[in-house]
């Protein structure tokens, strides 16, 4: 007898152990599906709706972006196009001070003897251009007597000088000699400061 009542204290404790693993075991499984539903509805990085238009926006920055930056470079190549291009108008048309004068006049005298314009008088004068510190206009000023085909060769040796000539102004009236007329006109040139030369400072006990 004493052996079967064992058996049954034995039995019953060995299945209370089981109910009791049994429902640590739904625990745990309960608490994990709480925790994966949770992940499921409300993620870390966001649902599957929030986390596409997030993608969206950000590949509609990237886009954005790049076609900002294509365009910062078609603008940047531009600048550099017409800052070249400027240095070559400069360096082809504006008149170095120290022979603004002389190259003037000689111009003027080719194309008056070109088109058979006789030169009478002429004067010439310099005035700063508003807002720059180095360029300046030398304008020339001259009668010129002549017929009106001489007057029409001239101004085609104007449009067609290597010499950037700007006709300001030009007054015509016909004369009593036969055909001839006396014509007033008057030029413009950009003359360009020529930058001082640089002081070396002497070192001393260098020759």
């Amino acid at each position: 007898m004493p052996r079967n009542f064992d058996w049954l204290l034995a039995s019953g404790s060995g299945t209370r152990g089981a109910r009791f693993w049994l429902h640590v075991a739904g625990g745990v499984l309960a608490l994990l599906n709480g925790i994966a539903l949770f992940f499921y509805l409300d993620p870390p990085g966001g649902s599957r709706k929030e986390l596409l238009s997030e993608s969206v926006r950000v590949q509609g920055e990237i886009v954005a972006a790049r076609a900002k930056s294509l365009r910062l470079g078609t603008v940047a190549a531009k600048v550099r196009l017409a800052s070249s291009e400027s240095a070559d108008f400069e360096a082809k048309y504006f008149l170095p001070k120290r022979m603004a004068y002389a190259a003037v006049i000689a111009e003027i005298q080719r194309m008056a003897k070109a088109s058979g314009l006789q030169e009478r008088d002429a004067v010439y004068t310099e005035e700063p251009i508003e807002g720059s510190a180095d360029l300046s206009l030398l304008n020339s000023t001259a009668n010129y007597a002549g017929t009106y085909p001489n007057l029409m060769r001239f101004l085609y040796e104007v449009d067609h000088s290597p010499m950037l000539l700007i006709l300001e102004n030009l007054t015509a009236a016909p004369q009593q000699k036969g055909g001839e007329i006396a014509t007033n006109i008057r030029f413009r040139a950009i003359v360009e400061d020529e930058p001082a030369p640089a002081i070396v400072p002497a070192v001393v006990g260098q020759p």
